[in-house]
Order: structure tokens, then C-alpha cells, then sequence
């Protein structure tokens, strides 16, 4: 198998402002967060990248930053394009975010591109450093309990990307469970594990983010984002979102679009 093609690489150091622009990219994007956490969005997903994890950009989605960068984050990036099918096929496999099994490589593999990239640019050395560091993003977890090694292998991870991408739709624990192949029970018991809540929350938690963000849109009424948001009853939704931000959607537009910035 052929090495990616590495575009370009980079460092990113927070002042404590700004966030990361919305853009569409042709090419993929590696992200490690080296310190503090960075929150993104990758179409209807969403991501909060701790120090020690990756997160797997792909080309043609939009994506951006959720909120101002921590005043401490430092993150490392690089843009590539693979060279052959084999390589495209175990990229669209991997998961798009999630820790690293050995952070400390990661970061070393990283100055070790930076370091090639000033003495020497692109090229083929570049290439397999780049190559090596998606090597140790594909990297697993060994062993575990049941439950600990499902949650290495991605069980809790595959159920918040579900959710992510069928929020909208009529969606339970049991849907959730049927679609990943295991019993309600258990996995609501494994996300509990991971997650500090249930299946169910997390799926409320998914909606009412996602009307935040139509609501400073201010382009829909109430009731409409509440059945975009995947709410059938608007008064269920407005009652969800006071409880869980203390505020009535009208009154959260109200109060955050005063002064509101577009970063598109």
C-alpha cells in the first residue's frame, strides 16, 4: 500500500480567542489535541476532542468549531490525500474520533513531520511519517472487561454517531440497538458506563444542541425547529429545553443573538 500524500502540516497554539472557521475541504484532516479540548462539528455531528484524542476530518463536509478555543488548547493538524483504494477503504473505516491508545506517539510522530517538513518540505519522507501517524490512529486497545473492552472497540462511540446522524428520525434505545446489533440493555448500560447518562438523554441532549444552533439561525419559527429537531410535541420541547438550559427557546434566541457572529 502506497503512503498518503501529505498537503500540509501545522501546530495550532491558543491565545484564548477565536474558533475554528467553518470551511469545506478536498482533502482529509488528521487532528491531535495535545492539551486543553477542542469542540467541533462535522456536518450533524458534533465533537469534543480532549487532550490525547484525534479526530478524522473528511473531504467534502462541512465542518467548523462549536465555541471559542480554550485558552489552553494546542492541537496538531495535517492534510492529506490517499494514494490508493486500500488506503481510502481504512480511512472511511476508522472512527472519526475517539483517544489514542499511545498519545505520547502520537505527539512524537507529529514533531518528527514538523521537523522533516522544515528541514526537507513534502515529499516522500513526509509521506510515511504522515502514514505512520494514521498507523497509530487505526491503533486498538488490548484487552478490558466486557464491558470496558467494548467501550474500546467503539460500541458507545458507534451509538453517539448514530444518534448524530438520526436524531431527527423516530429514535429509541431499542432502534438503537437493533441497528447496532446488541440489546437495548446492554447497550444502554455500556453508554451509561461511558457517557455518565442514558440512551435516551443523549438523544435529547443531541436534539436540543442542534436547535440551539437553528434557533440563532432565526430563520424558523419554535414549532418548526422543534419538529426539525426530531420534538413531535413542541410543548415536550420547549419544557426539555428550560430544563436543560433554564431558558424557553424564545427567550435563548432572545438572548444569544444579541451580538451574534457569523463565522461562515
Amino acid at each position: 500500500m502506497e503512503p498518503v500524500e501529505l498537503i500540509h502540516a501545522g501546530r495550532f497554539v491558543s491565545r484564548g480567542r477565536g474558533r475554528h472557521g467553518t470551511r469545506i475541504i478536498d482533502s482529509w484532516e488528521l487532528i491531535y489535541v495535545s492539551a486543553g479540548a477542542l469542540e467541533m462539528f462535522e456536518e450533524k455531528r458534533e465533537f469534543s476532542v480532549p487532550a490525547g484524542s484525534f479526530l478524522l476530518l473528511r473531504p467534502g463536509f462541512r465542518h467548523g468549531g462549536l465555541s471559542a478555543y480554550d485558552r489552553d488548547l494546542v492541537f496538531f493538524w495535517c492534510h492529506f490525500l490517499p494514494r490508493s483504494p486500500e488506503r481510502q477503504k481504512r480511512l472511511d473505516a476508522m472512527d472519526s474520533c475517539r483517544a489514542a491508545v499511545r498519545p505520547e506517539r502520537m505527539g512524537e510522530y507529529f514533531q518528527l513531520l514538523l521537523s522533516e517538513l522544515r528541514e526537507v518540505g513534502t515529499g516522500n519522507s513526509a509521506d510515511l511519517l504522515a502514514e505512520l501517524l494514521l498507523a497509530e490512529a487505526e491503533r486498538t486497545p488490548q484487552g478490558g472487561t466486557e464491558e470496558g473492552g467494548e467501550i474500546s472497540s467503539g460500541l458507545a462511540f458507534r451509538a453517539r454517531e448514530y444518534i448524530a446522524l438520526h436524531f431527527e428520525e423516530s429514535l429509541s434505545t431499542a432502534v438503537l440497538g437493533e441497528a447496532l446489533h446488541c440489546s437495548a440493555d446492554y447497550l444502554n448500560r455500556v453508554c451509561r458506563h461511558a457517557w455518565g447518562h442514558t440512551v435516551t438523554q443523549e438523544i435529547n441532549l443531541t436534539r436540543l444542541r442542534y436547535a440551539c444552533r437553528l434557533l440563532l439561525a432565526g430563520k424558523l419559527s419554535i414549532k418548526e425547529i422543534a419538529f426539525e429537531s426530531g420534538f413531535n410535541d413542541p410543548a415536550y420541547f420547549r419544557r426539555r429545553f428550560r430544563r436543560e438550559f433554564g431558558l424557553s427557546p424564545a427567550e435563548y434566541r432572545a438572548a444569544h443573538s444579541l451580538g451574534h457572529m457569523n463565522t461562515e
